[in-house]
């Protein structure tokens, strides 16, 4: 049977942190779930740091600005397991080069966007609706780019497979 070792809580609670950011911050949190400020900082940082309960983790990731595993992945990654399905592409969303390519077509796509909201120089609510949206998942993706990084440093890097075999 594995340990649960320091580095396995550091990154517990680092997930944690990236949950609470991003759900939206600790304000929305608070807001959102009504539980006091003080608790959701011992869950986001700081010293004396709590776990987060399992019903707010699932809170949480649910949310629409969040929809991944940031905190649920760790322990099913400690149990030698893997979160399949829930992604709009499967297992080459775990590939950084393809996560980059989609964070700079949903940039471009916001960049045009933009553009073309400001072009009349009034951004209506419509336009202001469809530039968050597109903003909210350039965040999902460099969210997506984080976490896989963050896995990576764990694990002590990546590893480029070219031909079946890791170079």
């Amino acid at each position: 049977m594995q340990e649960f070792t320091q580095r396995w809580r550091t990154r517990l609670l680092a997930a944690q942190t990236d949950l609470i950011d991003a759900y939206g911050g600790c304000r929305r949190v608070v807001e959102n779930l009504e539980i006091s400020r003080s608790q959701v900082g011992r869950w986001y940082g700081g010293i004396d740091r709590d776990v987060m309960p399992t019903p707010i983790v699932m809170a949480l990731e649910s949310d629409g600005n969040v929809g991944r595993p940031i905190v649920s992945a760790i322990p099913i990654e400690f149990l030698g397991l893997e979160v399949s399905g829930g992604s709009e592409r499967g297992a080459d969303l775990a590939c950084i080069s393809g996560l980059n390519a989609d964070l700079v077509a949903a940039s471009g796509e916001m960049m045009v966007e933009t553009v073309r909201a400001k072009a009349d120089g009034i951004v209506t609510p419509g336009e202001a609706q469809r530039l968050r949206a597109l903003s909210r998942k350039i965040e999902r993706i460099r969210a997506q780019i984080d976490d896989v990084l963050a896995g990576a440093e764990a694990r002590e890097g990546l590893s480029v497979v070219r031909g079946g075999a890791a170079s």
